[in-house]
């Protein structure tokens, strides 16, 4: 009889087989996207599998949605910091980030030059703390618009400021929201209650008095 994880193994090793055939035969991307993210989902983390799938999930978002297509790529460089497929897909990030550096310093008054440039820094290149000066600077250019203060938002989140980043969204949020911008928020909200309940426990070691030695 064999073990889950043995079972496991034979579904990612037939799933494998099945999106190399469908990748040899270029089925559509939708479809082929769907599956990889089933492959990485089913595949230990330490497996080639596993790195196949996000190998392949990096090349193909890499147009379409640039902030997961740099997740997958990491996943994989994590592992395999050689591979030239995530290798490849994080060097365009990192040239259009050299690109977007050189307009905002000729145009510094240009919020989209400083949004992009923090974005991509933010969720491609995991860089939050040097994005987030840019992103403030494009938020105070364009303080009514929505898509700078959702990314001014997230990267507030990942630098330990999420009240701050919750305030700042929910003012931009028109009706129920966006799926990725209740998305947002919840994890905003999340994260702003992991770090009440940390610093309500470190808070009595704060206030315990030292003792004196004679």
């Amino acid at each position: 009889m064999s073990s889950g994880g043995g079972t496991r193994r034979e579904d990612a090793g037939r799933l494998r087989r099945t999106v190399e055939w469908a990748l040899s035969q270029s089925k559509e991307q939708d479809e082929l996207v769907r599956m990889l993210r089933r492959l990485a989902a089913i595949s230990a983390p330490d497996s080639e599998d596993f790195r196949f799938a996000h190998r392949h999930l990096a090349e193909l978002l890499v147009e379409r949605e640039p902030w997961l297509a740099a997740i997958s790529a990491r996943h994989v460089i994590a592992q395999t910091p050689d591979d030239d497929g995530a290798c490849t897909v994080l060097g365009h990030f990192r040239a259009a980030v050299s690109c977007y550096r050189r307009a905002a310093v000729r145009a510094p008054g240009n919020p989209w030059y400083a949004h992009n440039l923090g974005h991509l820094l933010d969720v491609t290149l995991d860089r939050p703390h040097e994005a987030v000066r840019l992103l403030e600077r494009a938020h105070k250019l364009e303080p009514k618009n929505s898509e700078i203060a959702t990314s001014y938002a997230h990267t507030l989140g990942r630098v330990g400021r999420p009240a701050e980043g919750r305030a700042l969204l929910r003012r931009h949020i028109r009706g129920a929201g966006t799926a990725a911008e209740r998305k947002l928020l919840e994890w905003l909200e999340k994260t702003e209650q992991e770090q009440a309940a940390l610093a309500a426990r470190e808070a009595p070691r704060k206030r315990r008095p030292r003792r004196h030695t004679s």
